[in-house]
């Protein structure tokens, strides 16, 4: 399946793509099972569950949305933790300086307020003159757990999606310079809008080969980064096992998987975003996303 949430942002509806242009609400299916029916995160708590249902009963109303009449939000739009994993690429870190690869992956924590849709615009903040980009799969989990074992992590997802780690790199460097101690992570990754999700949601199902996974992106139709999932230093499964080491993992929350090497803080000279650039990512087997950068309002 492919499962989004559809409508205004901060009320958005949990629905199932029935095809590139229709979306089946999945709300009255879960009020007929006795479950929430605006919660992301419910759904994936009982996506096996569910699926089956909707494979018996069909979807459970004759409504359907039309996808080009509607907002796409973040297929899990109010999830617990958002984990991202820094220096996953090997030629990443190779390209941003000469240190070794780390011995367990570098996690830190982007804000659920910094997801957005998409198609909703990357507004970049006064404080920046250095918006960049960082196309990554993103995995969700669907069974939640703590020390989940590395054989059994793939049985705790919910599915994959297109992510957009987009960082403020001089906001991230902060005072560095002067001393590591004062790095600035959560603000240089933390703002609104800096964490575009989508288009939907990918059921493990129909998603079988993610070290398969062709990862791209564009800025104003030039390639900039085009890499495989299977070149991650730490595969899926390890990053959910080494991420619920140190955290319960709960239904929805989000794990993005680290970037892979051609990042615009990395061109020689660096090339960063700026009003009106449009960004396209691709993952396949997982779709499109597009968004557009523009300037934070007075």
């Amino acid at each position: 399946m492919r499962l989004v949430s559809y409508g205004v942002t901060g009320a958005e509806r949990p629905g199932v793509l029935v095809d590139e242009r229709t979306i089946a609400p999945l709300a009255p299916l879960l009020s007929q099972l006795g479950l929430p029916t605006a919660d992301m995160n419910a759904v994936l708590g009982v996506l096996p569950y569910l699926a089956e249902r909707i494979k018996d009963r069909g979807y459970g109303t004759a409504t359907r949305i039309d996808v080009a009449a509607t907002r796409l939000g973040p297929p899990v739009p109010r999830p617990t933790t958002v984990v991202a994993v820094g220096a996953n690429y090997a030629q990443h870190i190779a390209e941003l300086s000469d240190v070794a690869r780390p011995a367990k992956p570098v996690l830190f924590v982007k804000p659920v307020s910094s997801l957005s849709g998409p198609g909703d615009d990357i507004v970049l903040p006064r404080e920046t003159r250095m918006l960049d980009y960082e196309c990554e799969l993103g995995v969700v989990i669907g069974r939640g757990g703590r020390r989940i074992p590395r054989s059994e992590a793939m049985e705790h997802i919910g599915g994959f999606m297109i992510a957009n780690d987009v960082t403020a790199r001089d906001v991230f460097l902060g005072e560095s310079d002067r001393h590591p101690l004062f790095m600035q992570v959560l603000r240089g990754k933390g703002y609104d809008t800096f964490c575009p999700t989508g288009p939907w949601l990918v059921t493990p199902d129909e998603f079988t080969d993610p070290a398969g996974a062709r990862l791209r992106l564009w800025v104003n139709d030039e390639l900039r980064q085009d890499a495989v999932a299977g070149d991650m230093i730490f595969d899926v499964s390890a990053l959910i096992a080494s991420v619920s080491e140190c955290l319960t993992l709960r239904p929805g929350d989000i794990i993005l998987t680290g970037s892979p090497p051609g990042v615009g803080f990395a061109l020689r000279p660096p090339r960063f975003l700026a009003d009106g650039d449009t960004l396209r990512l691709e993952i396949s087997g997982l779709g499109t996303m597009t968004t557009r950068v523009r300037d934070e309002e007075p």
